[in-house]
């Protein structure tokens, strides 16, 4: 008697795990699906250039906002009266990555969406030590490597060079001008401990002069998976994409482009 009752005991918690399991497997699929969606909304908002009417206010006050929103590409102008943490846009034809790219001095959108609720995914944001008015030397983009695809997880195809051949420019619209990269680097890293004597990528982000900035070049090439045969130069402005690698213990996955000449 008493083992069977240890068997319905036993029987009775498998069930339960299994039906806790599957509700929050089920709870984080819905998740995952309105987080998709809502960035969908997104890009749709994006690609609507229709105005919107602006809230009521004093006359002298609405004189400003339109004359502040005016210099803003119309298709980020809906975008940013929706939350002003937006600092422009990141494409790569042919890939999932389409995402609006924020601003705060800090990492807030590590973990919240664009209207700023809670987020597993968030959404692409720029480093906190970057200068963004204006943009410094190199703007490092950070986003997170989601199992479904999302984010910056389809960066890690570049360590293909016949990928890197079908895709080598990426956007990066501000939300004053539309704008193009060209990939110069692809490489995988790591985040060092600060004793550590090597070639740390991430904190180059100004090139204090000439010197400084052929060190840098020197450096990400020779960390290139291949040679894209685009080449840095001083003067240049770079933008660096990162997200978590699986390669080694806090490992990175990073592509550095330059801005093509108009």
């Amino acid at each position: 008697m008493e083992g069977n009752k240890t068997q319905r005991f036993l029987l009775f918690v498998c069930i339960a795990v299994f039906v806790s399991s599957i509700s929050i497997l089920g709870w984080q699929h819905m998740r995952s699906l309105k987080e998709e969606n809502a960035l969908k909304q997104l890009v749709q908002t994006k690609g609507s250039t229709k105005s919107s009417t602006l809230p009521s206010m004093d006359i002298s006050t609405q004189m400003l906002a339109e004359a502040s929103a005016s210099a803003i590409l119309e298709q980020y102008c809906e975008l940013s009266r929706q939350n002003r943490d937006l600092i422009g846009w990141i494409k790569i034809d042919g890939t999932e990555i389409d995402y609006p790219v924020m601003y705060t001095g800090d990492d807030f959108y590590l973990r919240h969406s664009f209207d700023k609720t809670d987020s597993k995914s968030g959404l692409p944001f720029i480093d906190k030590r970057c200068a963004v008015k204006p943009f410094g030397t190199n703007t490092i983009i950070y986003a997170h490597n989601m199992k479904n695809g999302t984010m910056f997880s389809g960066l890690l195809n570049y360590k293909s060079s016949d990928y890197y051949a079908e895709h080598p420019i990426i956007r990066f619209d501000t939300l004053y001008e539309a704008q193009e990269y060209k990939i110069v680097a692809v490489f995988e890293s790591e985040v060092y401990q600060k004793s550590d004597m090597v070639f740390k990528h991430y904190n180059f982000l100004n090139a204090d002069n000439h010197a400084a900035f052929d060190e840098y070049s020197a450096g990400i090439k020779a960390l290139s998976l291949y040679d894209t045969g685009i080449y840095p130069e001083y003067g240049d402005e770079l933008i660096t994409l990162m997200t978590c690698s699986y390669h080694t213990e806090n490992g990175r996955f990073v592509v550095v482009a330059k801005k093509c000449d108009r």
